[in-house]
């Protein structure tokens, strides 16, 4: 074992090595080398003088129980452990803690709030978990007890705001008698205001609407119009004071709840002269500053909340823009810009979106439809939304930003928008053929080219750049479900107009898909056609009058109803059976709308040839190419695709038509023995 020799340090009085090396040492603090480190004492205690401390103290309900001492260790007590935050034994406290003073909050309230009302609720409740079952019978007589136990105590205002009483109170306007609902309505007007800015509460007023009648819409609607300037601006109030305005208030109540925008003057006395906004300034002319200042103050303070879906503000920022200077007009347009899609569901609301477009700035422009691109769709199908984009693409000069922006939503969902009513197919036909009167009336025509005014790019050349952008989408849609092209006979005429404008590999390749569906036999359409939302569409019934319409005067329109999603879904599914089984299959060559469509198809090969000459796709050929022996024999036996035989005749080339002769030369005995009109003259055309 080799020992280690201890390195011997003598220190001198200066702290200076005598033997070893010449660096200096540290000194040892005198502390640590005289007194060694001593060890914790540790106390002990006898068991029963433990037994008694633990019994003396207290365990609080959020503390920790002390440990007691462990078999093995008797007499060592373990101390409790110091409160350290953020660990997970000092969050449990601290949310046990908070949870404790909860409860008694919660419990104080229940005392303060009186114990009658809330025994009353109760026991209301009882009665309503009756009432709103649908296999309940003698719900008037449920009605009516709820009606003595709430109305005795006028606890309808009380009860109404809170969200489970105020469910039992719409379950009795659903179902009560006009007597009974119109004294609940009676009990509620006191508390309008609080109803219709409340949570819960403002759903009773819309029930009121919904199931009450003329009177008690004149009583809400008179509610209304004393807080219509507070009512406009909160989230849940403006609803109703759009329905109520739209649907429920008569003439002379539109025009009193438009008169407190106009002035403070009008708050409380009505004045039946003024119906518009230039009627205030009439005899006096210094009130027009003072009144367009009110206006442009109600209207920012709209567009500042983003209420601005309102079909009363719709009618106000029209009146405002038509009266106001450039600089306050300026101001309004600057912050509508962003929101022209909210603004566009009302007839007033889309002519001020399209004011406020039309004289705004061109960088603006670009902003405002970057905003309204995820809204095309929906605005491509509304009744007067349409108006807007039709505006846009007619008179916008940058055609990048228009197809980015606009036309390439339209053609990802273009099936979508036909297949959902006219105002979509007005939309997709003004792309592909604008100024067609087949598809709109002149007068719309002319208000659309009145907007070139604000454009400089010439509308020729727009127009090609718009249908060079929609040309191939189009196409591959149109290839990929031909079927849907020719599914009625509305779709099938915006088909027609479409081809129109399509020339060269193009317009055959739109021939060949379209011809494929015609000539196949299976090809079967509804009689009426169906749109996508379920509504049907015919032709009959857009031919006949309408009958006791009363007309509506101008800036009264009514917007649509928004339709809400049934949650019955069986009750959905049976009546779209009904439907399906009262519109019937028939054969699509036999359909009356596709066989005018398909006329005008058949028409347009001569028309072509006079424009562009010989060398044209033809759809008459098209369909020769696709029948068989069998279908041409099937068509020589019925009346209308006799006449669509007889039209590729006259309106083909002289190829086409040695084509067609050859393949009803074998049938020239079943062509001759037929006796309806069509067969007769196209044997006499054929000189069979």
């Amino acid at each position: 074992m080799i020992q280690m020799k201890k390195r011997s340090v003598s220190t001198s009085e200066n702290g200076v090595s005598v033997s070893g090396s010449d660096k200096p040492v540290k000194k040892l603090k005198k502390e640590l080398v005289s007194k060694p480190v001593d060890k914790p004492k540790v106390k002990t205690l006898k068991k029963d003088s433990v037994a008694k401390a633990s019994l003396s103290k207290p365990v609080g309900k959020f503390q920790k129980k002390t440990a007691t001492s462990k078999p093995g260790k008797s007499g060592e007590q373990v101390e409790k452990k110091p409160f350290v935050a953020n660990t997970p034994e000092s969050k449990k406290e601290y949310w046990n803690g908070l949870k404790a003073k909860q409860k008694e909050l919660r419990q104080q309230r229940r005392q303060n709030k009186s114990k009658d009302l809330y025994e009353l609720g109760v026991s209301a409740k009882k009665i309503y978990e009756k009432l709103k079952c649908k296999t309940t019978e003698g719900k008037e007589e449920l009605v009516q007890k709820l009606h003595d136990l709430l109305g005795k105590e006028n606890a309808y205002a009380k009860i109404a705001t809170s969200h489970d009483t105020a469910r039992v109170i719409q379950c009795m306007i659903k179902n009560a008698s006009e007597e009974i609902r119109d004294q609940i309505a009676i009990s509620l007007m006191p508390c309008l205001v609080d109803l219709a800015t409340s949570k819960y509460g403002h759903h009773c007023v819309t029930s009121l609407f919904k199931h009450g009648s003329k009177q008690v819409w004149a009583r809400v609607v008179n509610g209304i119009i004393k807080d219509v300037l507070q009512l406009v601006n909160h989230t849940f109030s403006s609803a109703i004071v759009d329905s109520a305005y739209n649907e429920y208030a008569t003439n002379e109540q539109r025009t009193f709840m438009r008169q407190p925008f106009y002035s403070e003057l009008y708050k409380l006395d009505k004045d039946r002269t003024v119906q518009t906004m230039k009627d205030c300034w009439k005899t006096n002319t210094y009130m027009k500053t003072s009144v367009l200042s009110t206006v442009k103050g109600h209207l920012l303070q709209a567009a500042n909340k983003k209420l601005t879906d309102n079909s009363l503000l719709h009618t106000l920022l029209a009146e405002f823009l038509e009266e106001a200077g450039t600089t306050e007009r300026s101001e309004v347009i600057e912050l509508y810009l962003p929101l022209l899609a909210s603004i566009s569901s009302t007839r007033d609301g889309t002519g001020a979106a399209i004011y406020c477009f039309l004289h705004s700035v061109v960088k603006d422009r670009r902003a405002a439809l970057k905003a309204m691109k995820p809204y095309v769709e929906k605005l491509s199908i509304h009744e007067h939304g349409h108006r807007l984009v039709m505006c846009i693409l007619n008179c916008y000069d940058d055609t990048v930003t228009l197809g980015k922006q606009v036309i390439s939503p339209i053609m990802e969902q273009i099936e979508t928008i036909v297949g959902n009513g006219e105002w979509g197919r007005k939309l997709v036909g003004w792309i592909f053929s604008p100024e067609d009167k087949d598809l709109l009336h002149p007068t719309q025509i002319d208000l659309l080219n009145g907007y070139l005014e604000h454009s400089k790019k010439d509308k020729e050349i727009r127009r090609k750049e718009v249908l060079t952008a929609a040309k191939e989408s189009f196409l591959k849609h149109l290839e990929s479900n031909p079927s849907f092209w020719l599914r009625g006979g509305h779709t099938a005429l915006l088909t027609s107009a479409i081809m129109k404008n399509f020339q060269g590999e193009e317009l055959a390749r739109l021939h060949r898909a379209l011809a494929k569906v015609v000539c196949d036999p299976d090809w079967k359409v509804h009689e009426n056609e169906i749109n996508l939302d379920g509504s049907l569409l015919s032709m009959e019934a857009d031919k006949k009058p309408k009958e006791n319409v009363k007309p509506v005067k101008a800036g009264a329109e009514r917007k649509i109803r928004k339709i809400k999603k049934s949650p019955f879904e069986e009750e959905k599914a049976a009546s779209r059976e009904k439907l399906l089984a009262a519109n019937p299959l028939i054969n699509g060559t036999e359909h009356a709308g596709l066989h005018i469509a398909l006329k005008k198809m058949i028409k347009q090969d001569e028309e072509k040839r006079r424009l562009v000459g010989e060398d044209v796709s033809q759809f008459g050929l098209a369909i020769l190419e696709e029948l068989t022996v069998e279908q041409t024999s099937a068509w020589i036996t019925q009346n209308r695709t006799s006449f669509l035989l007889l039209l590729v005749f006259e309106n083909s080339t002289k190829e086409v038509q040695q084509m067609l002769r050859k393949k009803l030369a074998p049938l020239k005995k079943e062509l001759t023995a037929q006796k309806h009109t069509g067969s007769k003259l196209l044997a006499e055309k054929l000189k069979l």
